[in-house]
């Protein structure tokens, strides 16, 4: 991926979490810093809301200078000073004890690797315990002045305090992606999700819009029940309910679909760069709901699709591109066709006594020298290696692939291979034949194991041919059919010569060799 496009595609979501080059210390101290940041943000904000419900829902005067004074300006500040300050130095030690690995750069064992997924769950469980803490102090403090107003007071608490720590398990979770992904790393994940994208739907929608429900229905009994509210008051604690609900609904359904966008446009980034030929794109698996399984799935299917390249790969290097086309294209069976083709056979000469005076690996270097450029020029021409015979090759022009002219492709390819193996030198000479004729060319073999290959006379016509050519002076002979069926300018590279009957053969062959 360039670096442009890392940058718009930050890896967790949001580019406040960094990128996956990291090391494990870094992103720990990276994951504290936002994760305390976010958790603290969110539960301030639910404290403001229940102070706000306070001010709203009892008299001013009364809180100012009469019976709620002590419980509004006194017990409950110093409720939410200790409460935060003792939440900070409580949940920054307990998480830093949860997620020891990351500073010690090692991967998480299978335990550590739990409590880490489920480190957004137990910080909420934790700031509950504490609203539950703080919110009994202060609600309690407003009980001694008045009874009437607990139920009332304790709505408001529950209310804030279950939106906050909803929202504060979605930040902690989208914070806790850099390292979620490295838990993900050390082993298969746990078969269920500890919180489900059914229950995250389910949740927000009762923290975003049943508690403002809830509030409202609470409000309306104890409007009825105390006789001092007045109407303006009640209008104004109605639309501070109302908006309230409006901004924690979309906070909440943003968070949701930050948490659940995240994921899904990681693994549609990663299907763009797969699709664009890159199969070593790989999803860190950051999540753990459904959407996690979605990004391993990704991950699964890309792994299969390398090793299917792989394997492609590898049959390509065994049986050439153009049978490794054709049997894309068309199932493989066997059996063949019978199609005109040129031939090019082409041997080494002396390599029996090379092999005889030469250690067996410096003769493997000499041979895969010569079949380099052997390949090299049979391919550029648009021929096909068919086989490697020992210090031989055979190459077809004209199948598997159709070539509008095989006969001249052949015979030029002869005359530049020639060149080619005389400016590499090598310490062998070599014999080539080409021929041209009718052959049956397909699938030999079982049912269990075929090749590719080509049977008929012109195949025999070549290998007579090379023999023959090993002690003519130009090395390379062609037959006659062969340049009748080229064009006239090929054919004009080439001089007709003897004719003779050729080994194991009962119909006379016209020789020709190039000029020069």
């Amino acid at each position: 991926m360039s670096p442009e496009r890392e940058q718009t595609r930050p890896p967790w979501g949001t580019r406040l979490l960094g990128d996956v080059m990291e090391p494990p210390p870094r992103r720990k101290r990276r994951v504290q810093v936002v994760l305390t940041s976010t958790v603290l943000v969110t539960h301030l904000l639910g404290v403001a809301g229940v102070v706000g419900l306070q001010w709203l829902l009892l008299p001013f005067d009364e809180i100012v200078s009469g019976r709620f004074r002590t419980a509004a300006l006194v017990v409950t500040p110093i409720a939410v000073l200790v409460m935060v300050t003792f939440g900070l130095v409580w949940i920054t030690w307990i998480v830093r004890r949860w997620l020891s690995w990351p500073d010690e750069n090692r991967p998480p064992t299978p335990e550590e690797q739990r409590l880490c997924l489920s480190v957004p769950l137990r910080l909420s469980l934790l700031t509950a315990c504490l609203w539950a803490v703080g919110g009994a102090v202060s609600v309690g403090a407003y009980g001694v002045a008045a009874v009437s107003v607990v139920p009332v007071m304790t709505v408001a608490v529950v209310t804030c305090g279950a939106l906050s720590c909803g929202l504060g398990y979605l930040v902690a979770e989208i914070s806790l992606r850099p390292l979620t992904a490295i838990a993900f790393k050390v082993g298969p994940p746990p078969k269920a999700p500890v919180i489900g994208i059914r229950f995250r739907l389910i949740a927000i929608w009762v923290v975003g819009l049943g508690m403002p429900l809830a509030a409202l229905v609470v409000l309306a009994f104890y409007s009825v029940s105390d006789a001092e509210v007045p109407a303006s008051r009640l209008a104004m604690i109605l639309a501070f309910i109302g908006i309230a609900g409006i901004v924690v609904s979309i906070a909440a359904g943003w968070l949701l679909v930050t948490a659940m966008l995240a994921p899904i446009r990681s693994v549609s980034w990663a299907m763009e760069e797969l699709a664009g030929g890159n199969v070593a794109t790989r999803i860190d698996v950051f999540d753990g709901t459904e959407l996690g399984q979605l990004q391993r799935g990704f991950n699964d299917m890309a792994d299969m699709i390398a090793e299917r390249q792989r394997l492609r790969e590898l049959f390509v290097l065994h049986v050439g591109s153009q049978v490794a086309r054709a049997a894309e294209l068309q199932e493989p069976r066997l059996g063949g066709d019978t199609t005109e083709v040129a031939v090019l056979f082409v041997d080494l000469v002396g390599s029996t006594r090379l092999a005889a005076t030469r250690p067996p690996g410096e003769v493997v270097e000499v041979l895969n020298d010569f079949f380099e450029v052997v390949v090299d020029e049979v391919e550029n021409g648009g021929g096909f290696v068919d086989q490697f015979q020992g210090d031989a090759a055979l190459a077809i022009f004209g199948a598997p692939a159709p070539l509008a002219d095989p006969a001249t492709a052949a015979l030029g390819v002869a005359r530049r291979l020639t060149a080619a193996l005389a400016a590499r030198g090598g310490p062998l000479a070599t014999g080539m034949g080409v021929s041209f004729g009718e052959v049956v060319a397909g699938y030999v073999g079982s049912a269990r194991r075929f090749e590719y290959t080509v049977i008929g006379d012109a195949v025999n016509e070549a290998a007579r041919l090379c023999e023959l050519a090993k002690d003519h002076p130009t090395r390379v002979l062609t037959s006659g059919r062969a340049l009748d069926a080229a064009t006239a300018a090929e054919a004009a590279h080439w001089q007709r010569g003897e004719t003779l009957v050729l080994r194991g053969r009962t119909d006379p062959t016209s020789l020709a060799s190039p000029v020069g």
